[in-house]
């Protein structure tokens, strides 16, 4: 699944948006995820961020993630029904005690809250998911760079998001080696499995070990250290489309902010669940806010087309 999630530049008009612009966006789902409880208005964040993935070409490479996070929500909804007695609607009394906790009372308000909780891990997963698939990772540094963090942490983070794809990678290739010279692997009890693996570890290690001698011998090539101020490949640069767009993305995160000043997209999940009330001003607010989440798209390919021309 590492291999997956890594960045692979599909030529579309999200690939070629400034990745400032896309990291802003990933971050107003996520703050608009954090701070709104309704149903409805998660709903929409969750179909906007499937709608800019399958935008952005990158629908396969993330279909293993919600695999993994439909699991993780599975076991919140569990986890959650078992341990949280409140609400007023009992669903099941469980016969058995749990330690310390005494006896499982499932009731529809926990299982309410706890799907709503796994809806919003799957939305925040997806958006660091979009951020991953579309942002090429030198470009994450240089905006890292140009916010004043010190170099030298910020290439050590870089490096240590690529390492892991890569240990994957080598893992990968020394299980088919084992698998070539007739090694079974995954048959046989879990000890045998787990004995079969370990002697993956060895020339794992050796592999990581050697990388990191060749990245260190790289960058002492290239002087790395000798001089304070550095030079770029690659400079990020703002054009005028890029900050409409950029007050587009920002725009619906200060509209939530707003809404839920004036306590607007709450929701009331205990002692009772709320009813869901779709007053004209919900439904218009639901409305915007899924236009000006989405008018990331339209205002891409315009910038597409006006540096194509």
């Amino acid at each position: 699944m590492m291999r997956e999630l890594r960045y692979r530049d599909k030529n579309t008009a999200i690939h070629q948006l400034n990745p400032v612009v896309k990291l802003a966006w990933a971050a107003t789902i996520i703050v608009l995820s954090l701070i709104f409880d309704h149903p409805l208005y998660v709903m929409v964040l969750l179909g906007t961020t499937i709608t800019l993935l399958k935008s952005a070409n990158v629908w396969r490479e993330w279909i293993p993630l919600l695999k993994l996070s439909l699991w993780l929500g599975a076991s919140i909804i569990v986890i959650n029904a078992m341990v949280s007695c409140h609400g007023n609607h009992v669903l099941v009394i469980a016969p058995f005690t749990l330690p310390v906790l005494g006896q499982a009372v499932i009731t529809m308000e926990a299982i309410a809250f706890s799907a709503a909780m796994a809806v919003k891990l799957l939305v925040i997963i997806s958006a660091f998911a979009f951020v991953n698939l579309t942002v090429h990772p030198d470009d994450i540094m240089s905006i890292l760079i140009k916010m004043k963090l010190p170099y030298k942490s910020v290439l050590v983070t870089s490096l240590s998001t690529r390492f892991i794809p890569c240990l994957i990678e080598d893992m990968q290739r020394i299980n088919d080696a084992y698998r070539t010279r007739g090694m079974r692997l995954d048959t046989g009890s879990w000890f045998r499995r787990l004995k079969n693996r370990a002697g993956i570890i060895i020339p794992l290690l050796s592999s990581s070990l050697d990388r990191a001698v060749q990245i260190a011998e790289a960058m002492e090539a290239r002087a790395f250290g000798a001089r304070q101020k550095r030079t770029f490949y690659k400079d990020i640069k703002f054009s005028r489309m890029d900050r409409i767009t950029l007050v587009f993305i920002l725009l619906p995160c200060g509209v939530g902010i707003t809404m839920r000043i004036f306590n607007y997209g709450g929701y009331e999940y205990y002692p009772s669940l709320s009813i869901i009330n779709l007053s004209s001003f919900i439904l218009l607010s639901l409305v915007i806010l899924t236009l000006l989440l989405l008018a990331i798209l339209p205002l891409a390919i315009l910038q597409r087309r006006i540096e194509f021309d």
